[in-house]
């Protein structure tokens, strides 16, 4: 038995088959497809692994406890489709698709073990996704909106109604979401922090007072000027639906 074959390796070793983001059934199907792992054999439960370890080593969940950040949550918690940080996609060609997902849309079409509709859905998502990024980075100048940060591999494309309740347009829609660097993406994403109708900042009471005087977030400062009708709407569903209060 290869001791250096386990479930991180293996699910490193999906990604970048798929070429950096693929959904949870394909990581399974792929590792399950390899066959180096003796345990899927005797363990019939073994797909709770590989959902484990990637959430211990995704800084966006719950199960982080600050060790190697491998993975990120392509479209937001809960959605199932995960990516490689070493391969995250940083631009888009001329036809408005990065070469990393025109490449996991050739694989998509070449795998035999997903349908034809789930092909469509899956292309979709991540085409879109890119787009969604790239407007975001245009509009805000490719810059943290909160901290200014402007190094394009520590700005995540946040979705402020998340993907799991958008409809079509709002998932790609730049005005349903905000360019943050990963701490605010994670404090917005799990409903630490909002905007209010001024849009400066509102921190949740479900952060402990030593936390949110370390991050020391100007709660009088307005971060977005003019923020259209739509933006405005989403984030008030942020602050419903998603908010801590």
């Amino acid at each position: 038995m290869n001791k250096d074959i386990t479930y991180l390796s293996e699910i490193i070793s999906a990604l970048r088959h798929y070429g950096g983001m693929a959904s949870l059934k394909e990581i399974n199907t792929y590792i399950e497809s390899h066959n180096t792992l003796p345990s899927i054999q005797t363990n019939p439960k073994w797909t709770n692994n590989v959902s484990a370890v990637i959430q211990r080593n995704c800084s966006q969940t719950k199960s982080y406890r600050g060790g190697a950040d491998i993975f990120y949550s392509v479209y937001g918690l809960g959605e199932g489709f995960w990516g490689l940080r070493e391969m995250a996609e940083n631009s888009l060609d001329s036809s408005g698709i990065s070469p990393i997902v025109e490449r996991q849309i050739k694989s998509i079409d070449a795998n035999t073990q997903i349908n034809a509709t789930e092909k469509e859905t899956i292309k979709k998502a991540r085409i879109g996704q890119g787009i969604f990024r790239q407007q975001l980075l245009d509009k805000y100048h490719n810059r943290c909106i909160i901290t200014g940060i402007s190094e394009t591999n520590l700005l995540i494309a946040s979705h402020i109604k998340p993907w799991r309740s958008a409809n079509n347009h709002e998932r790609i829609s730049c005005e349903n979401g905000l360019l943050l660097s990963p701490l605010y993406d994670k404090l917005f994403d799990l409903g630490f922090i909002t905007f209010n109708d001024a849009m400066q900042i509102v921190v949740s009471k479900n952060l402990s007072k030593e936390n949110a005087k370390l991050i020391n977030i100007d709660c009088n400062r307005v971060f977005i000027h003019n923020p259209s009708a739509e933006l405005c709407q989403n984030m008030s569903y942020h602050r419903r639906n998603v908010f801590l209060c």
